[in-house]
């Protein structure tokens, strides 16, 4: 796996109702290089901006009133764009609950990150996600809807390793993201 990404290409939107952490968020991704970044409020401003904006990778907390995460992913996966229902997702959240983790994943998520957030965890969420669809395409999350194993092996957070290994149970899993 590569030890840096080039993002300057990238394009990001932060779903966060908390203004303090869009800001916090924002200021990080610049620092990553990333030049196009969008903000959104609550779930439905998010869905919006999808739509208008494509972004390369949505960052969704997920607790937001009155449109939360929860229902902005399921909106999301059930779009019939393929380009936005594959749209990469990266859940930040403080509710970092094991039901939480396991309701996203089954809902199609590529990433979870528990708040406060460490912006080197950050970088390598967003690079590996990329660096996975630029290698085996768009899909509806890493374990979520329609998963499929793959023939090899696809370790989550190291991707370098495709030896064949049987594929991670549940819990074995949410230990990857």
């Amino acid at each position: 796996m590569r030890e840096k990404w080039d993002l300057s290409r990238a394009s990001c939107l932060i779903a966060e109702d908390n203004p303090h952490m869009r800001t916090i968020l924002r200021s990080v991704l610049t620092g990553f290089g990333i030049r196009s970044v969008f903000e959104a409020s609550d779930g439905a401003e998010a869905l919006e901006l999808v739509v208008d904006r494509k972004p390369d990778v949505v960052l969704l907390d997920w607790v937001m009133n009155p449109f939360g995460g929860s229902e902005f992913l399921r909106i999301l996966r059930g779009d019939r764009d393929l380009v936005i229902s594959t749209m990469p997702v990266l859940v930040i959240t403080a509710h970092a609950k094991r039901a939480t983790i396991l309701e996203a994943i089954g809902i199609g998520i590529h990433g979870f990150i528990a708040k406060p957030i460490a912006p080197a965890i950050l970088y390598r969420h967003i690079g590996e996600i990329l660096e996975r669809q630029e290698m085996h395409g768009r899909s509806k999350g890493i374990m979520g809807p329609g998963f499929q194993k793959p023939a090899r092996k696809l370790n989550i957070t190291d991707i370098s390793n495709l030896a064949p290994e049987s594929q991670p149970d549940d819990e074995a899993g949410l230990a990857l993201l």
